[in-house]
């Protein structure tokens, strides 16, 4: 039996809360800046709560839902975020309840008529919905990277689950439920890591996980090739980035019981 989404993320929940990098500041700056209202957002495959906790710096509610118990277990409290465990497509919230959705590297996993009707259900008219991502991380040295792009495009390449290529098309064709706006090109994560954080990032992967399920192990054959090539053997921090990518506008508020 093939492992679904739910098994790899509650396999890697408790190194997903230490090891993912969070998101910059500025993003859920902008993204607040645009909802007319803040009175409660959805954060939607929230993890652990790590964008849970910064949107609630911006909004006066944050109801996060996941599908996976164990995300949900070692998500991040904060007295104005209310966790539960509910798949996307039926979040068990009131009808017309949310003035904004945010979703951060989890749509590929649900996205089309389903959660696009539950979306028009519990939002509020004319509310705001994100869908944030980031790329492939970029590694400051060329041969660094050219390893690393060979890791990730062909070692894990029989592990990615079909709906990780919505994730390298930037969400391009997923059935957006909305009047878009152009989304920001400026915007990235950065992290100085040694090369065992960079790897501890890595082995919070579904692909990885799903590789060592089988038997395969990837992530040591790859500190292998570039810890000859990381100075200091792989202990010098090294500027790491993710460009952000993602679509983001105003949902339909026209017929909220069907599709797109």
């Amino acid at each position: 039996m093939a492992d679904t989404p739910v098994d790899l993320f509650d396999a890697v929940a408790a190194s997903y809360a230490q090891h993912r990098p969070t998101y910059p500041a500025a993003l859920f700056g902008r993204f607040a800046a645009r909802c007319p209202q803040r009175h409660r957002v959805w954060d939607c495959g929230c993890g652990n709560g790590q964008a849970s906790v910064a949107l609630a710096e911006l909004f006066e509610q944050v109801v996060a839902t996941d599908a996976s118990p164990s995300q949900i277990d070692q998500a991040i409290a904060h007295p104005r975020v209310q966790y539960s465990c509910a798949p996307a497509g039926a979040s068990g919230l009131p009808a017309g309840s949310v003035d904004a959705v945010f979703v951060a590297q989890a749509v590929h996993w649900f996205a089309g008529e389903a959660f696009n009707a539950e979306l028009r259900r519990v939002t509020r008219p004319r509310a705001v919905m994100a869908w944030i991502g980031y790329l492939a991380p970029q590694l400051p040295d060329p041969e660094l990277q050219e390893r690393f792009d060979r890791f990730y495009g062909d070692t894990l390449q029989p592990w990615w689950a079909p709906e990780r290529a919505w994730v390298d098309r930037r969400y391009a064709g997923l059935p957006f439920p909305g009047q878009e706006w152009p989304f920001p090109d400026d915007l990235q994560i950065e992290r100085h890591w040694s090369l065992d954080a960079f790897l501890q990032y890595l082995g919070t992967w579904s692909a990885v996980e799903s590789a060592q399920r089988h038997g395969e192990q990837v992530v040591a054959e790859l500190q292998r090739e570039l810890q000859p090539l990381w100075p200091d053997q792989g202990q010098r921090p090294l500027l790491i980035r993710w460009p952000l990518m993602g679509r983001w506008g105003v949902i339909d508020s026209g017929d909220r019981t069907g599709g797109v």
